[in-house]
């Protein structure tokens, strides 16, 4: 990880390959790094949830809005890393 050690300061371009590279070494099939301005996907979401399109997942709903503000789960949070992990990669049995 890039870090200055006059200014500690940390390079989010190396720190996010850093992050990609450890997701690999760990197996998952892809890593993702969002940022966490959801504030245009809100309405939509809000627009889901009272069709009932969320289905049986209850805790869709009794999270609400706290899914399209991170910070407000984890303060202080500016990114959210996401690791995908197939269930049945290619060539498995």
């Amino acid at each position: 990880m890039a870090v200055t050690s006059s200014t500690r300061q940390v390079d989010l371009a190396a720190l996010a390959r850093d992050i990609r590279g450890w997701g690999n070494e760990l197996g998952f099939s892809e890593i993702g790094i969002a940022d966490t301005g959801l504030a245009a996907d809100e309405a939509r979401l809000s627009a889901w949830l009272a069709a009932g399109r969320h289905g049986e997942m209850d805790y869709m709903a009794r999270h609400g809005l706290r899914r399209t503000r991170p910070g407000d789960l984890v303060p202080g949070t500016i990114r959210v890393i996401s690791a995908r992990l197939d269930y049945q990669p290619p060539g498995a049995r």
